[in-house]
């Protein structure tokens, strides 16, 4: 069991999903990732960010933790801001784009409504409401831990 990183992106009223469809399972979750062994989280939620959308981390902020029992990753949620941009879109060379080509997985970053959002097949349901919350009121100012 690993951890993985995962980034939080509110832009113009607007936040950054990845919609996966996994061997005919169509779901949703944030960008990000498995960090490499001895990868420090922060590190790994940069790379897997720049691989998934293009974007560069500006700052960020630990907001959420999920543990997950074997053989799933723990989970570690950060608020994100990010460098002026153009359009998000997978990197050629990340793994999701290879995936995208050759297997029946496929990875799409978008940008979607808080209030659609609030409405989709999102693959954690709890974070998905405590997103929804911190929307609302206000994302927390220390790490809360989920499940």
């Amino acid at each position: 069991m690993g951890n993985a990183a995962r980034a939080i992106i509110i832009e113009n009223d607007k936040i950054l999903v990845m919609h996966r469809n996994k061997r005919g399972k169509e779901y949703f979750t944030l960008v990000g990732g498995l960090a490499k062994p001895n990868e420090p989280i922060e590190q790994a939620l940069a790379r897997e960010v720049m691989e998934e959308t293009g974007l560069e981390i500006t700052s960020s902020r630990f907001v959420f933790a999920e543990k997950h029992r074997q053989p799933y990753n723990d989970q570690y949620v950060f608020l994100c801001e990010v460098a002026a941009h153009d359009a998000v879109a997978l990197q050629s060379t990340s793994e999701e784009a290879i995936m995208n080509r050759i297997d029946t997985n496929s990875h799409t970053p978008m940008w979607v409504d808080p209030k659609k959002f609030a409405k989709l097949p999102f693959i954690t349901i709890e974070l998905q409401k405590a997103i929804i919350d911190a929307i609302k009121n206000g994302f927390p100012n220390e790490p809360v831990q989920l499940s």
